[in-house]
């Protein structure tokens, strides 16, 4: 009875977590839009995740990774089941992808009261920066209106004295439009905000050929981006469109065609920076890929390996929150994008790019780097937040 008894306690201590068992792998989560009409975005991001991971041996910091995939599909019910089931049956201990702001802000509360470590790499809703911000949440992409604060004020800069602010009727459409118009100092007809579902934009177009703005300022990503910039182009308006690289990349080429050309975007990547972690992911992703990487693919990709330099800085005990938190903070790893750094509020410190769309020589287009127009750019509301 003694040798069963104690045959039983030893088992049920090997079964504890503890940091042993906790090292063993590491539960990491990717979460993004995979149906519908955004699954392109969540799919190109997926491509930066796992060539990063390829890598790193599917590992970080050299502990096995046991990966979930969620599709949220661009639902936030859809994004709250799907966290559910990952915070109770996958017990996940890390987030990323995070593509779509409504959806992030769905599920922010269940990830961080579950102790879920969240590294989105690509959404950045506002409040996050500010006064919700939270120790366990790092916005390794950019605080949702950071391109276009920028960008407006570039555009002041260039001298453009009329703009017709149009994008689509979401929270992260609102926080893009509203910081460039906080910037952008000439005239803004605007803004104008449409559903999600809006394909077809014969109306607006009406209404942008009577104001006859000088310059369109668009926040329409990628399945939006198509059916608009098409119909502008067919509109026979001549004006500057301005946008961030979410509208116009080599992701959606193949569908705008030449209606891309002329596109002006804000970024705070560019798959020509000149830096060795730059060139590598470039060339890496063209070997696997046969095109040039683009923004979503780009900023996953520096996700993982932040996490990867997170974890070897903790030896792979990210259950040690307080030391995981402090190595994310430290950000102590080669960006793709050159400098980065995280600020109080766990959003990056970062430079901001400008890119034009054009030809690229050999029958094709691409996103052409011209210029930093922002260096260690910030948001605007980083002293809302409590952490120091």
């Amino acid at each position: 009875m003694i040798s069963r008894m104690l045959m039983a306690t030893i088992m049920a201590l090997a079964t504890l977590g503890g940091p042993a068992s906790a090292a063993d792998h590491i539960k990491l989560c990717y979460m993004a839009t995979l149906s519908g009409p955004f699954a392109m975005v969540g799919e190109e991001q997926q491509r930066g995740l796992n060539l990063a991971l390829e890598e790193l041996g599917n590992k970080l910091g050299g502990v096995p990774v046991t990966l979930s995939t969620a599709d949220d599909k661009g639902s936030p019910p859809e994004a709250v089941a799907a966290a559910a089931k990952l915070i109770e049956r996958d017990k996940v201990e890390i987030v990323t992808g995070m593509m779509n702001s409504a959806t992030t802000i769905a599920t922010m509360k269940a990830y961080e009261n579950a102790g879920v470590f969240i590294v989105s790499a690509l959404s950045g809703p506002l409040q996050y920066a500010g006064e919700e911000c939270h120790p366990n949440a790092f916005f390794a992409s950019f605080a949702n209106d950071e391109w276009d604060t920028a960008l407006g004020r570039y555009m002041t800069q260039k001298g453009v004295k009329s703009t017709y602010m149009i994008g689509v009727d979401n929270p992260a459409g609102r926080q893009k439009l509203a910081g460039a118009q906080r910037t952008f100092k000439g005239q803004v007809f605007g803004p104008v905000f449409t559903p999600l579902d809006r394909t077809d934009f014969s109306a607006e177009l009406a209404q942008i050929r009577a104001a006859k703005p000088e310059s369109i300022y668009v926040f329409y990503p990628v399945a939006l981006a198509i059916p608009f910039l098409k119909q502008f182009a067919q509109s026979g308006i001549k004006a500057t469109i301005y946008s961030e690289d979410t509208t116009a990349s080599e992701l959606s080429f193949p569908a705008e065609g030449a209606a891309a050309l002329g596109v002006v975007e804000s970024t705070s990547w560019s798959a020509d920076l000149d830096n060795p972690a730059n060139r590598k992911f470039v060339a890496a992703f063209i070997k696997k890929y046969g095109r040039r990487p683009t923004i979503f693919a780009a900023l996953q990709y520096d996700a993982i390996k932040l996490l990867d330099h997170a974890v070897t800085a903790v030896k792979g005990k990210v259950e040690n929150k307080d030391a995981f938190r402090a190595a994310l903070r430290k950000a102590d790893f080669h960006s793709i994008r050159g400098p980065f750094r995280f600020n109080n509020n766990h959003f990056p410190i970062q430079n901001v790019y400008v890119s034009d769309v054009e030809k690229d020589g050999h029958g094709g287009m691409k996103l052409a780097l011209k210029a930093i127009i922002a260096k260690d750019w910030q948001d605007d509301v980083h002293q809302e937040c409590p952490l120091k």
